[in-house]
């Protein structure tokens, strides 16, 4: 038998359902504040033969033309922390 623990506190998760991610409803609070991701609106501009090399990127990896630039830009960002 796996024994889930709360994604807040850790305590492990005895007698509940598999599903569950939290031991009570201020760890669930918490772990909902604390998986809230801040993101702030960037515009940019591509020229036309540009946005068709994102857009089949994007499509290739399947996932959408601002979720694929915004996984370049979070890799390129931890890149240049090393």
């Amino acid at each position: 038998m796996h024994t889930n623990v709360c994604r807040a506190c850790n305590t492990p998760l005895i007698n509940r359902r598999p599903q569950t991610l939290t031991c009570n409803s201020a760890c669930r609070s918490r772990h909902w504040r604390n998986s809230r991701i801040t993101m702030l609106p960037v515009f940019f501009m591509l020229n036309i033969p540009n946005f068709a090399l994102v857009k089949n990127a994007a499509n290739a990896a399947g996932v959408s033309i601002d979720q694929f630039a915004h996984d370049r830009l979070v890799e390129a960002m931890e890149a240049s922390q090393c």
